[in-house]
């Protein structure tokens, strides 16, 4: 006998739900000066500064912040993604969950 369709979506968006609730995302910049943890929501769960942060000037810790917090971002995303791909049984791009907005990288935007 086939599972009622109905409940079947049902189980699959309380799992997402879930999932999405759950989700977190970490990422540490390259000098191990920044540590950052993301939900799904692009919310910033931890934001850890080592030592070797304060030798930096400003502007250079607000650099590495902000790409320590896009690359958190990403990596939830992608696991999101993932694991929609999973439950669903269809292809999700690893950017189905920023929001609709595309990523604009600064250094080649005009």
């Amino acid at each position: 006998m086939d599972q009622d369709p109905t409940a079947d979506m049902q189980r699959k968006a309380g799992e997402i739900q879930r999932l999405a609730a759950e989700a977190e995302g970490e990422a540490v910049s390259e000098d191990g000066a920044v540590r950052v943890v993301t939900g799904a929501g692009g919310n910033v769960k931890v934001l850890d500064l080592r030592m070797n942060a304060f030798t930096m000037s400003g502007v250079e810790l607000g650099e590495a912040i902000v790409e320590t917090i896009r690359a958190a971002e990403h990596r939830v995303q992608a696991d999101l993604s993932a694991e929609m791909s999973r439950i669903m049984g269809l292809p999700f791009d690893d950017d189905a969950f920023s929001g609709g907005m595309p990523r604009i990288d600064p250094d080649t935007e005009v």
